[in-house]
């Protein structure tokens, strides 16, 4: 049960993390439509930005994850002493 519980756990926090990009902004309002002129556009130079800053989430993902080492090797220890 454990294995599974962290399979999911690990699962649903990749999920999180990858997911962000969809939450990014165009600019535009819901409902409205950009006026369009004809004009010819041409490509910026560079990497495109995605608008997805998931810095902050990795960062949690990795405190999270230090936590539960922490813990996990706190409980082996007071199990060995214990029994």
């Amino acid at each position: 049960m454990r294995k599974v519980a962290l399979a999911a756990g690990s699962a649903f926090a990749y999920l999180l993390v990858t997911a962000t990009t969809a939450f990014a902004d165009s600019g535009i309002a819901p409902g409205t439509q950009p006026p369009v002129r004809g004009d010819i556009v041409t490509p910026p130079d560079g990497t495109a930005f995605t608008g997805a800053n998931i810095a902050i989430w990795l960062v949690a993902i990795a405190a999270l994850v230090v936590v539960g080492a922490t813990l996990l090797v706190v409980s082996k220890r007071r199990a060995a002493s214990v029994g």
